[in-house]
């Protein structure tokens, strides 16, 4: 089973920050966990607040991560592809927080397919340019509200599809 993740944190380091959000889809697009956590390790995060608009009172009645993970492991151990846009850091994160990725599955990341594709070459670091997921989207002419994880997760299985089937950039 492909397996598409998303993540929404209260920033970008995973030793310090927390998931807020955690979103996976299937391949067929059907929604296998959509839900939002209490951070652990931080009170406020106005920052990614500006990206994400989660506050802490969205969150404030929520579980931890921590209640759910063995749910969350279940899901992951049944996949036998993994997706994520930027699957690095998302994988940074879940690690982080317990989760156990089997090295046997593949993990593809449309970020880094997109990059090649999109051709912004970046001369100082001698590769293509990361593009953000909302970029990738509209490329392929999928218009969608980014920073939702399941939105995200759905704009990422599309892009990767479109990647897949060797779509055109969209009129």
């Amino acid at each position: 089973m492909k397996v598409i993740f998303d993540t929404e944190t209260t920033g970008t380091n995973a030793r310090y920050d927390d998931i807020l959000q955690l979103s996976i889809i299937d391949g067929d697009g059907n929604t296998l966990f959509n839900d939002y956590f209490r951070p652990v390790h931080r009170k406020a995060w106005p920052d990614a607040q500006r990206v994400n608009h989660i506050s802490p009172e969205m969150v404030a009645s929520k579980p931890t991560f921590k209640a759910r993970r063995k749910e969350i492991q279940q899901i992951f151990d049944k996949a036998d592809e993994l997706i994520a846009y930027n699957a690095q850091f998302d994988m940074g994160f879940l690690r982080a927080a317990g989760i156990r990725f089997h090295r046997n599955v593949p993990v593809s990341d449309p970020m880094l397919d997109f990059a090649e594709i999109y051709g912004d070459w970046n001369e100082y670091y001698g590769n293509y340019r990361w593009q953000r997921l909302t970029t990738a989207a509209a490329y392929y002419g999928y218009k969608y509200d980014a920073h939702d994880a399941l939105e995200d997760v759905k704009a990422t299985l599309f892009v990767y599809n479109q990647i897949k089937a060797g779509a055109p950039k969209a009129d």
